[in-house]
């Protein structure tokens, strides 16, 4: 019995893979934090619409809120980037960021 518990164990946790990672909110803004490796993180961020906005005024949010992030995550000494990976939704809602604590 010992070696089947163990096999189906196995099993599941084979069969299981990574857990999505649910969004969190700060505001208006929906961000998920994921670790890219040798240190860096990847941020994802997504906002709604004010009554009064455009893709400039989203943009400047997004990127305050990746700052005012890495700078808390890193304690003041970071090194933050536009991802690679271009986002081609008009109006601009998303935005990716990677940074890397120094």
């Amino acid at each position: 019995m010992d070696l089947l518990m163990r096999a189906l164990c196995f099993c599941v946790t084979v069969t299981a893979g990574p857990q999505p990672q649910m969004a969190r909110a700060a505001g208006d803004i929906w961000y998920t934090d994921e670790p890219l490796g040798r240190g860096a993180r990847l941020l994802r961020l997504s906002t709604t619409d004010f009554i009064i906005d455009n893709d400039a005024f989203r943009e400047r949010r997004l990127h305050a809120f990746a700052a005012a992030f890495a700078d808390k995550a890193c304690h003041g000494r970071y090194q933050l980037a536009p991802s690679g990976q271009r986002i081609e939704v008009h109006p601009s809602y998303t935005k990716q960021f990677v940074f890397r604590c120094r």
